[in-house]
């Protein structure tokens, strides 16, 4: 058996979580609150797009006055 990457990350406006894309291999998604936002070749790729505010999620996308994950290590691990 592999093994199960899972990271999530707390915002104001819900909970981001980065996991394997099992619809198409060698992939993730990322998701907001069990929504896909969108498939990445890399958990790094998905998280920068959080940092960088290009998730598709307009309640996230927008915001632009407060702290956020500088890459995945400050994502949790889980």
């Amino acid at each position: 058996m592999g093994c199960i990457m899972f990271y999530i990350y707390r915002s104001k406006v819900g909970t981001f979580s980065i996991e394997f894309d099992d619809r198409d291999a060698g992939t993730v998604k990322l998701c907001i609150g069990g929504f896909w936002l969108g498939s990445y070749k890399t958990a790094q790729d998905a998280a920068q797009s959080v940092r960088l505010r290009v998730t598709g999620w307009y309640d996230w996308d927008r915001l632009k006055d407060f702290d956020v994950p500088c890459d995945l290590s400050e994502w949790e691990n889980l």
